[in-house]
């Protein structure tokens, strides 16, 4: 059985999960008739992985419900399960096995990190971006080569600035970005949008949104895959190009058209009219077109 956490230890250890960019799912004891192994209140920290902080009580009980809470997370949805303990089936109740005299309900809640989206290019497009990106509720980093084009509001705005070459930013957004964050590259200088196009589909991010004509798509993911990045990898993570069909024109309407594409996969929500065309041109590549 694991450990008693107190609340405030509970919640520093949640904020850290959370920042670290790992959904969590937290599982409290909500109702309490006769004996059970813990009082209402008592609550536990559940990763993806299982990992577990606190205690419910250990034995089938906790298991079952962090085994529930891994699905949660997974599903993200939360759930409210009760459980006897009377030793005997109890209709709508999880039989734990155990004898305690009482039935628990337990209120399983997920708890998702704020996303990241990660904007390199800080220009005409890029700075729109970034601050659309936070209008809407994402936590935004701004990567560019140029420390002089980032202005005071953005880096007021932003939990990280990165500046350097397209190699260091491409290694530093890596870093800080995980499955469940988005990227997108509108810096606009082909070799340096390469680098960081390359570095991106080979991390951990996502989603990579890349801004540019159908030429330079197909050139792009052409040299991808002549390097060896799967096909499977491009197809699930790259947008190219980024954003949906809402007949933008101006920078700040493009920009809106790419933020409205990351809200619709944040959501899980099929965007209409999607831009890119990297499913043609895998298909085209395949076909020898």
């Amino acid at each position: 059985m694991g450990r008693s956490l107190p609340d405030n230890e509970l919640i520093k250890k949640a904020d850290e999960l959370l920042n670290s960019g790992k959904p969590i799912a937290i599982a409290t004891i909500i109702r309490k008739e006769g004996s059970g192994p813990r009082d209402v209140g008592a609550k536990i920290i559940v990763t993806q992985e299982g990992e577990v902080y606190g205690t419910l009580g250990g034995g089938f009980f906790e298991q079952h419900v962090v085994g529930e809470a891994v699905k949660a997370i997974k599903e993200g949805k939360p759930k409210t399960l009760k459980y006897s303990f009377t030793g005997k089936e109890v209709e709508g109740a999880i039989n734990t096995g155990l004898i305690c005299g009482g039935m628990v309900e337990v209120f399983i809640d997920v708890l998702k990190p704020v996303p990241k989206v990660a904007v390199f290019g800080v220009g005409r497009v890029g700075g729109p971006l970034a601050r659309i990106a936070k209008f809407t509720g994402f936590d935004v980093i701004i990567a560019d080569t140029n420390e002089e084009v980032i202005s005071e509001d953005l880096r007021k705005m932003a939990s990280h600035v990165i500046v350097g070459n397209p190699k260091h930013i491409g290694g530093e957004l890596s870093k800080h970005l995980t499955e469940h964050d988005y990227a997108v590259i509108t810096y606009g200088e082909i070799n340096a949008d390469y680098t960081v196009l390359k570095e991106l589909i080979n991390s951990n991010v996502g989603y990579v949104g890349l801004l540019g004509s159908r030429r330079k798509v197909t050139e792009f993911i052409k040299k991808l895959i002549a390097e060896g990045v799967p096909e499977e990898k491009i197809l699930k993570k790259l947008s190219a190009p980024t954003g949906i069909d809402i007949g933008a024109e101006t920078p700040e309407e493009i920009s809106v058209s790419i933020v409205a594409e990351i809200i619709a996969k944040f959501r899980g929500h099929e965007a209409p009219g999607r831009l890119s065309i990297v499913r043609t041109v895998l298909e085209n590549l395949k076909q020898g077109k």
